[in-house]
């Protein structure tokens, strides 16, 4: 079993609710799990990211260009365009 450290930690924003803050791990651990562990992104290479203004969306859209993906195609639903 793995043992927590501070390393581990991170303090939540004051502007951020508990219930908010809650969701950012585990939004992020499944974008990581999905895009670094399951389709072992290399260099270059196109990713498409559907619902990318979502929760594991905007994660994985950010991951994908880490990861470094020379393209990545975001879609989202027409409600998110900027006005």
């Amino acid at each position: 079993m793995r043992r927590s450290t501070a390393a581990h930690l991170a303090r939540k924003p004051a502007s951020l609710g508990h219930v908010e803050a809650a969701a950012v791990p585990m939004a992020g651990l499944t974008a990581y799990q999905f895009v670094v562990e399951h389709l072992a992104l290399g260099t270059g290479g196109t990713v498409l990211v559907n619902g990318a203004a979502g929760g594991v969306g905007h994660f994985a859209v950010q991951l994908a260009r880490i990861a470094g993906a020379e393209q990545v195609i975001r879609v989202a639903s027409g409600r998110y365009e900027p006005s």
